[in-house]
């Protein structure tokens, strides 16, 4: 371990058709990484897609296939493309190395081959390529933290608004249908009040794990903050000619009846739980998200005036 970075584990695929140089490098660097080989440039592109190794030291010269014609393959496809590749050689032509760095290689080795500089070079380059794997993995926790909210583990407001925005633009473009439902958990305060915020934290989680059960995958569902949880049923319309009651409001009256029918157990005790739900239809005029979220609010508080447990919809 270097720096903080450990490379033990990483793996080098050497690609050059002539066994002697295989044995030799594999030689050099059985004590810096695992290594496997290739002995041509078709066999060394099908062993990168599949094994993704954390370097490729390619010899230019070979029969099946050049060095330079790996590479721009290797780069060409997204999945190998961030694999980084040191050009192996015995030339020293300055036009040749340049050709190699303009096609994505990161380094050269020369051969005869001076065992220190191999190591030194190949122990370099993993070092980044380690930095840039752990690099990703931040990127991807960042945005994992920035796109859901930390509580109940479902989207945050930022992530459903982004989602449900990208739907009304899929309407606006193609046709189709969406159900937006926006939910309160009723009188959420007096479980505050009554059993303390840890019982209310727990509420929410069984809330949120329930809500998630009821959905199918291509629905979004997320938390919008506090007690106030939200929905895009995809492909699904508020009202429908040929049914008495729509697939919309079917998906929340199940909310509701999943909700109210199996209070929250918490510490050995029964919590009882309702909620208010406002129900609209994404609109292809509505331009914004906001819109439609505005109209399902102004159903949602329908539904609370209207004595709460129970479904408003705002139609279309």
């Amino acid at each position: 371990m270097q720096n903080g970075i450990d490379i033990s584990t990483s793996r080098v695929l050497i690609v050059d058709d002539a066994r002697e140089n295989v044995r030799v490098l594999a030689s050099i660097l059985k004590d810096e990484a695992a290594v496997s080989f290739s002995l041509g440039g078709q066999d060394a592109l099908v062993k990168a897609g599949a094994t993704l190794p954390d370097l490729i030291l390619l010899d230019i010269e070979m029969p099946d296939m050049n060095g330079h014609e790996v590479i721009t393959r290797l780069k060409a496809d997204p999945q190998t493309a961030p694999i980084p590749v040191i050009f192996v050689t015995s030339h020293s032509d300055v036009s040749d190395e340049e050709e190699g760095l303009r096609l994505g290689a990161i380094d050269y080795i020369t051969k005869p081959y001076n065992a220190s500089i191999v190591r030194a070079r190949v122990r370099n380059q993993l070092m980044l390529r380690a930095y840039a794997k752990q690099l990703e993995g931040l990127n991807v926790e960042l945005e994992r933290l920035a796109t859901t909210d930390p509580l109940t583990g479902v989207a945050n407001r930022r992530a459903f608004r982004d989602r449900a925005t990208l739907e009304l633009k899929r309407l606006e473009r193609y046709g189709g249908r969406a159900c937006l439902l926006m939910l309160d958990l009723d009188h959420f305060k007096q479980v505050n009040d009554s059993y303390g915020h840890d019982a209310g934290d727990a509420v929410l989680c069984a809330v949120a794990e329930r809500l998630t059960g009821q959905l199918r995958e291509t629905d979004v569902f997320g938390r919008l903050g506090g007690e106030e949880f939200a929905i895009l049923a995809t492909d699904t319309a508020v009202r429908s000619p040929d049914a008495a009651e729509s697939s919309g409001e079917k998906i929340a009256r199940r909310i509701l009846l999943s909700i109210r029918d199996e209070p929250v157990l918490w510490n050995g005790l029964e919590i009882p739980v309702t909620t208010s739900i406002g129900l609209t239809e994404l609109r292809q005029g509505d331009g914004s998200i906001d819109v439609a979220l505005a109209r399902a609010d102004q159903a949602l508080y329908a539904s609370k005036d209207a004595g709460r447990d129970r479904v408003e919809v705002l139609a279309a």
